[in-house]
């Protein structure tokens, strides 16, 4: 089962237009509910700045996978990197240092 994450004031969070969904437990949402997956690699070409960002931008979403429906958090033995869904969650340190490379992408 997944649940959408939530920032400090309880908004369900979105990133790049869709919603960002974790592994919970309590929920009851189903994990088919996020749809076919898709190519997470040519979707942040198409939305970034220059390819060239591209590989510290894979770095920074390596526990995000691309779903039709949202985004997932793959909590495979914990993140391997946190840092962008800290920050837009509000958890812990991460969540106040915005991560530099959310400045690779176009408006």
């Amino acid at each position: 089962m997944i649940r959408a994450a939530k920032n400090g004031c309880a908004s369900e969070i979105t990133f790049k237009g869709k919603k960002v969904y974790y592994d919970r437990d309590d929920s009851e949402i189903p994990k088919s509910y996020l749809g076919e997956k898709l190519d997470k690699t040519s979707f942040l070409k198409e939305i970034l700045i220059d390819e060239s960002q591209l590989p510290d931008i894979e770095k920074l979403m390596v526990d995000w996978v691309l779903y039709e429906n949202g985004w997932y958090l793959l909590y495979d033995d914990g993140y391997k990197n946190q840092h962008l869904f800290y920050y837009l969650t509000q958890i812990g340190r991460y969540g106040h240092y915005r991560p530099k490379e959310l400045e690779y992408f176009k408006n």
